[in-house]
């Protein structure tokens, strides 16, 4: 089985003689949570669009399960389930009702089973048989995921799926989606405007400006390749300036920011047990010592040079 789920090959969208999107390329790995980020006007909902086929594009392919959108769509569209903006549901209707039309509509066979089972994991089993007009944002959020499920896709695509949700609807969206890529081994492509909540739900985010690449990164702590020859900043709290900046002296290391009894030192990742040691025998008194690692906001202002998240 591939381990890439979706590839953007060389996407370019043009509309009214403005480029929209610009020879963009990114990957989402099978099981993943892939975070899509990018200032107001960057082109987000436009390259979603184009990926469940509700635009075309004027160059490039999009390939969901080796199946190209533009030439093959249906067979594409059988792996993705999809939520842009908000879910289409019957207010009318029971929860139950709503997916048992949804999955007549889907044109495969979804049985009985399969319904309980996605009504099980995204824990709405005791609300099924409500009318969707009772429900509160955050259930409807989730018979909308539910509804996208039915079918087996490989990627789930949500655009801002925690819009009016409440912090303890972002937490529980949140939990869900974990779960999700966890049991059923299924991609998620989340684009929202909330970088604190990408950055606690996502492995791996993509950052986009002027609907061009900017840059990734991963949000599990890891790297790509070794980080023995990376500098790590680390943050130290000491009893004084006076006893480390002394201890430091001929040393390989130096201090590059310090605000009261607190320093922060740039060095190479394997460099860090050497250096405590070093301070230990020179009788300083640590009282804390931390990794220091940029934000995602950090990040995203970093690369997009202040640019509004929409």
């Amino acid at each position: 089985m591939n381990d890439i789920v979706v590839e953007i090959r060389n996407v370019t969208k043009k509309m009214g003689g403005k480029t929209i999107i610009d020879n963009l390329s990114f990957s989402v790995e099978r099981g993943e949570i892939y975070g899509f980020l990018g200032p107001n006007g960057a082109g987000k909902t436009t390259t979603i669009r184009m990926m469940v086929g509700l635009m075309s594009m004027n160059a490039g392919e999009i390939i969901i399960e080796g199946h190209n959108v533009a030439t093959d769509r249906a067979k594409a569209m059988m792996h993705v389930g999809a939520i842009v903006e908000n879910p289409e549901l019957y207010k009318f209707m029971t929860g139950r009702q709503n997916l048992i039309h949804f999955a007549r509509m889907s044109g495969r066979t979804i049985s009985e089973e399969r319904i309980q089972e996605i009504v099980k994991l995204v824990d709405l089993d005791q609300a099924l048989d409500k009318k969707v007009k009772n429900y509160s944002l955050g259930m409807r959020q989730r018979l909308g995921i539910a509804q996208a499920l039915l079918h087996h896709p490989s990627i789930l695509i949500l655009d801002e799926p925690t819009n009016g949700l409440d912090p303890a609807g972002i937490r529980e969206l949140r939990d869900y989606l974990r779960r999700l890529s966890r049991e059923e081994n299924i991609s998620i492509l989340v684009s929202s405007h909330l970088l604190s909540e990408i950055e606690l739900m996502c492995d791996r985010v993509l950052i986009i400006q002027n609907g061009q690449y900017v840059g990734e990164r991963l949000l599990d702590g890891s790297k790509e390749g070794s980080q023995a020859e990376e500098l790590q900043s680390i943050q130290l709290q000491v009893e004084t300036m006076e006893e480390i900046q002394q201890a430091l002296q001929d040393s390989a290391w130096s201090i590059t920011s310090a605000e009261g009894n607190r320093v922060t030192l740039s060095l190479p990742h394997h460099d860090i047990p050497q250096l405590i040691e070093h301070l230990v025998k020179q009788g300083v008194k640590l009282y804390e010592v931390r990794k220091v690692t940029p934000t995602l906001e950090d990040t995203f202002l970093q690369m997009t040079k202040g640019g509004r998240i929409q």
